[in-house]
Parts: C-alpha cells; sequence; structure tokens
C-alpha cells in the first residue's frame, strides 16, 4: 500500500478541507493496532512486532502489528462425474498476513491472502466511525444523510494505491492490457457469436484505465519466457474493481494534491526512490509532487524492462442509516492471477475435502432426525 486519500464532498466552510492522507499524513506504522488474540485473528496465530520511530525520533517496538494466520476459504475446486454421481472435491485454504490500523474515525485492515492456487490478493476493508457534523432536525443535504436525528454524515471517497513491483520469472517485464471485443457476423464469425482477445503491449510509462465493456485486464508478462503449453508468455493479471475514481473538479485542490486517484493503472519504470504515489510530502500540500504523475511524465520505456504498476482503487461512501453509530466492514480486493504462470491448475495437490476429516455435524431441522445422517458427498 503506497497511499490513499480520503476527500469529502461536503463544499461548506470549513468542511471543504477535509481531505485525509491516512499513510502520508499520519503513517500506517504508527497508526497499527496491537491485535488481540481472539478477536483481530483467529485460530493459530504466530504474531510480528515492527520497530518504529517516534515523533522525537526514537526507536520503539510496536507489539503484535502484523498477525499471520490460515483461513478456510470455501470450495477450492470440484467436479461431479454425471455418470457415476461420484465427486472430486478440495477445501481451499489461504495464509493471511494482516495488519489493522486507525486514522481518526477510521479503521482499515490490510491483509493478504496466498492462495493455494497461485492468487495472491490485497484485502482492504474499511470500518470505524463516520465523520459527522450538526444538521437542524427535520432538515436533510445534498453534501451528507441523516444518520441520527440533528447528525449528518457526510458523503465522501475512499482511493488507495497499491505499488505492484513484480519479478515475473525476472526483472525483465511488459505489462499488456487485453480486451475482449466482440466480432461483427461475417465470413469468418457467420453466427455472430465470437469475439478476439486485442492485446496492447505498452512501451512507454502511462496511465490506463479499467473498460467492463471490454473486460479489460492487465498482465504482467515476461515476454522473454513462454508458457509450454499456450506457448503465451508466462505473467500474472491484475484483477481490481474499476472504482469510480476521484470526483473532484479538475481546477480544485483536492485533485490537484492526489492525481494518482486520477486513472485506475499506471505503469513506471523502477528507480529507488519512487515510492509514494501521493508524493512524499502530503501533509498540508497543494499539490501532489514528486508522486506517480511525475514518475509516469517521465515517459521512461518500460517494455521488457524492471516495471512498477500502481493500482487505483476505492469506493465511493454515501452514507446510510446502517452506517451508525459504527460502521459494517466493508471490503475491497485487488488480485494477481497467474496468467499462464503454471503449467496446470496448482491447486491440483491440494488433498481432497472429506468428512474423515473434516467432521462437519448435521444439525437436524427442527431438531427431528430425517435419516440421512451417514449421507455424505465423500469419504
Amino acid at each position: 500500500m503506497s497511499e490513499m486519500t480520503v476527500p469529502y464532498g461536503d463544499p461548506r466552510y470549513p468542511y471543504h478541507r477535509r481531505q485525509a492522507f491516512d499513510l502520508g499524513d499520519a503513517g500506517a506504522g504508527l497508526t497499527a493496532n496491537n491485535l488481540k488474540l481472539g478477536c483481530d485473528c483467529l485460530g493459530h496465530i504466530t504474531y510480528f512486532d515492527a520497530l518504529l520511530t517516534a515523533s522525537d525520533g526514537k526507536p520503539y517496538q510496536a507489539p503484535n502489528v502484523i498477525c499471520l494466520h490460515e483461513q478456510d476459504a470455501g470450495i477450492g475446486w470440484k467436479h461431479t462425474n454425471a455418470r457415476t454421481d461420484v465427486a472430486a472435491v478440495t477445501r481451499a485454504r489461504t495464509l493471511v498476513v494482516q495488519s489493522i490500523i486507525t486514522v481518526g474515525n477510521y479503521e482499515y485492515a490490510f491483509s493478504w491472502h496466498f492462495w493455494q492456487n497461485g492468487t495472491i490478493e490485497f484485502e482492504t476493508r474499511a470500518t470505524g466511525i463516520l465523520a459527522t457534523s450538526l444538521i437542524e432536525e427535520g432538515k436533510t443535504s445534498h453534501w451528507g444523510n441523516v444518520v441520527s436525528p440533528g447528525v449528518l454524515a457526510a458523503n465522501h471517497q475512499h482511493l488507495f494505491s497499491l505499488r505492484i513491483d513484480p519479478m515475473i520469472d525476472g526483472l525483465e517485464n511488459t505489462l499488456v492490457q487485453e480486451d475482449s471485443i466482440g466480432l461483427p457476423t461475417s465470413e469468418e464469425n457467420p453466427y455472430g457469436n465470437a469475439w478476439k482477445l486485442h492485446k496492447t503491449f505498452i512501451e512507454k510509462s502511462c496511465a490506463l484505465d479499467f473498460d467492463p465493456q471490454k473486460a479489460r485486464v492487465f498482465k504482467i508478462v515476461n515476454e522473454k519466457k513462454l508458457n509450454p503449453i499456450s506457448k503465451n508468455p508466462v505473467g500474472y493479471k491484475v484483477i481490481a474493481p474499476p472504482a469510480q475514481l476521484l470526483m473532484a473538479d479538475q481546477t480544485s485542490l483536492v485533485r490537484k494534491r492526489a492525481r494518482f486517484a486520477e486513472h485506475h493503472i499506471w505503469v513506471t519504470r523502477y528507480k529507488d526512490d519512487d515510492l509514494w504515489a501521493g508524493g512524499k510530502w502530503t501533509n498540508q500540500s497543494i499539490i501532489e509532487k514528486d508522486g506517480v504523475a511525475d514518475y509516469e511524465a517521465r515517459k521512461d520505456n518500460v517494455r521488457g524492462e524492471d516495471l512498477v504498476v500502481w493500482a487505483t482503487y476505492g469506493l465511493t461512501h454515501n452514507p446510510r442509516v446502517e452506517d451508525y453509530p459504527v460502521m459494517p466492514a466493508e471490503a475491497i480486493t485487488v488480485a494477481l492471477k497467474p496468467a499462464d504462470f503454471f503449467d496446470r491448475n496448482p491447486a491440483l495437490d491440494v488433498p481432497p475435502s472429506t468428512q474423515a476429516v473434516n467432521k462437519s455435524v448435521l444439525v437436524p431441522a427442527n431438531g427431528v432426525s430425517n435419516g440421512n445422517e451417514q449421507e455424505v458427498c465423500c469419504r
């Protein structure tokens, strides 16, 4: 996680000033929670401490700010032979690395999920309490929603930038934009049902956006390493929700401070100090300086190079009554999925799910047994 910004949509003074950069202004380490056993992380847990720097420059140890554990993730894969009615099924498990920060009124739980099928997910959960102001009872506002008598919760956005520094079978990587394009009826496509994949290999650093109507995905590939089966370059694809981007006007201070939130994807050439999507100095800034937009403006060659991909994702939060007085967690996930990287499903070696191992317990409806206690899907 490189940066995040939370701009508020209330234009009235002094609320128009609300725009947090939770990482750049406050710091994820300094605001990290001490994760409690049995509360924030469940199961068999390993904790990690962090050595941080206090405001006076002195180091201090923050205990239990990262936890490591496994969790069940539902069905991993399954198929039932229709002729024999025999099912093969596995349960997926993910290795989770999690940290939670509290910045002002909001909590953010950041967790990496490592799947047995080669997928890597970065999940963000937003919870906490709303930023509110007073409103005369009986009145409403365009700039938020009344969540309790006399309490107005302001509209706002949460926009995150995830910095992805890949090494797909080496450092010489390329970003590919892949669109699924429907084809018109023709001699080649007489029934009008076909489509083709249109691949654009990105040559220079630039900003790009998702397009759901084209099922657009972005793949990070190594053009020098081909999959032995498909003959395509080995790679991973970046999957992120095509979120609404920064809505603030082009002339606004809000936009000038957070240019990273103008596009879903940025690709830049790797440089040692290019770390912060919103720039190094966000506190009371008036422009985004030395951020990803400046890195992109160099127009470096990025094809077959040591590149960095920046994924912007988030949510537009128009509050509802159910978000008060404390908000249910809202989850957003960015995934890196293998795309012709392996030569088969890498989760084939996961042991089959069996009742002998899982020991599920049947609870009869209305407390009355239906006689099917011994009927299990797999043994």
